[in-house]
């Protein structure tokens, strides 16, 4: 594996602080933010969790096919939806809690940032609401399929994105907090809720920068068409992918700090840690690297 996988493109690119392989390639990954351990599901069928050093804490097999991957903040749990139906809930020693087959197909997922709380979203225009021991909630009627999920931290509620860019939020019970149609589809949600604020890359219409009550604040300016987006809970940091493979670090003030070119085009996981001093990459060749922004 090359020793970095950014080519830099403006400013200076940030220390790779760590670098990982696994050989049989990644399906999915995500992080736990308050632990700062990444959960990676392989291709091979195993679930592996890493420390915030990138050494292998622990290893478990009988996840195949996974499709997303959410993991609780404070790293007690997580949820993997394998193939189109199937749910796993599992611990932070990657031991099964419980698993379930749903009715359609699995859209989004997303875990409560203590472990209480799971909730799914299905083709069928459904978020399913359950608690870690899969007791039901609630079940919420959508006007169109979800694509994101969110857990506020702060307040229980739950940020949906659909497919057709409508952005709302629902309490735990159910209840339609707050819903606006934005243009176009949007790209991944990222939810920096310490500075009341989400960050979502929508495609033709740029980076949109929101409060929790869904008003629009502003746009981040790159250049490109931005895929994804991912940011820290404090108002530090926001890292931008965009469609033609760039990477684009940038204050919360909006200043391009580094743009880089991505060296390998299967890029499946982007994070940045909570106090926005760290992030990472996954790709689905194996690869992983994590950087130390400034």
């Amino acid at each position: 594996m090359s020793p970095s996988m950014l080519r830099p493109l403006s400013g200076a690119l940030p220390e790779l602080s760590f670098e990982q392989f696994m050989a049989e390639g990644i399906n999915a990954a995500c992080l736990s933010r308050e632990t700062q351990t990444l959960f990676v599901a392989t291709r091979s069928g195993r679930m592996c969790r890493l420390s915030p050093e990138g050494e292998r804490l622990r290893e478990a097999s009988g996840f195949a096919g996974v499709r997303l991957l959410q993991a609780a903040d404070n790293g007690a749990a997580g949820i993997a939806v394998c193939d189109d139906r199937e749910l796993r809930c599992f611990d932070n020693q990657l031991e099964l809690w419980w698993e379930a087959r749903v009715t359609g197909r699995v859209t989004a997922v997303a875990a409560a940032p203590y472990a209480s709380h799971f909730a799914f979203a299905t083709d069928g225009s459904r978020i399913h609401v359950v608690t870690s021991e899969r007791k039901e909630v609630t079940t919420i009627e959508c006007r169109r399929p979800i694509e994101h999920l969110h857990f506020l931290a702060e307040r229980p509620a739950i940020i949906a994105a659909s497919e057709y860019g409508e952005l709302s939020c629902y309490s735990m019970t159910g209840e339609l907090e707050w819903t606006d149609g934005m243009v176009g589809n949007s790209g991944m949600t990222a939810v920096a809720e310490a500075g009341n604020r989400l960050i979502i890359a929508a495609f033709n219409h740029g980076v949109q920068v929101r409060d929790l009550s869904g008003e629009q604040l502003g746009m981040f300016a790159i250049d490109g068409i931005p895929g994804a987006v991912a940011c820290s809970s404090l108002r530090e940091r926001v890292v931008v992918q965009t469609l033609e493979g760039r990477l684009f670090c940038l204050s919360f003030s909006g200043a391009v700090l580094w743009v880089a070119q991505l060296l390998e085009p299967d890029l499946n996981g982007m994070f940045v840690s909570a106090v926005g001093n760290e992030l990472t990459l996954t790709w689905e060749s194996g690869a992983i690297c994590q950087y130390l922004l400034n």
